[in-house]
């Protein structure tokens, strides 16, 4: 299991990943998609540190509580978008330094 504090304090004064807005609400919001179990998470535990999305309040509520009875299509489009801003703030992470890959060259 993957625990970095400094990968979820690389969100702390950032804009929302998903939105955009940068309101002070911005967490490092760990994934909660369809296949969240497969990347560590369960019964009181959060999948790894990698698997998170810089998002606000209101976005990371849209991510992890709002609306139920959602189709299956729709589950997989919500999860898919959670997805898609992980990788958004992977990126993040390695701009930032806080993430290091080595040989990696800047273009």
């Amino acid at each position: 299991m993957i625990r970095s504090k400094p990968l979820l304090d690389g969100a702390k004064d950032q804009a929302c990943v998903n939105c955009g807005v940068r309101d002070g609400t911005v967490v490092a919001a760990h994934y909660t998609g369809l296949r969240s179990n497969l990347l560590g998470k369960g019964t009181g535990h959060k999948p790894h540190d990698l698997c998170v999305a810089d998002l606000c309040s209101h976005c990371h509520y849209h991510f992890d509580v709002a609306g139920g009875g959602y189709t299956f299509e729709q589950k997989i489009d919500k999860s898919e978008q959670f997805l898609f801003n992980v990788i958004k703030t992977l990126m993040r992470r390695v701009d930032q330094g806080v993430i290091k890959i080595e040989g990696m060259k800047d273009e």
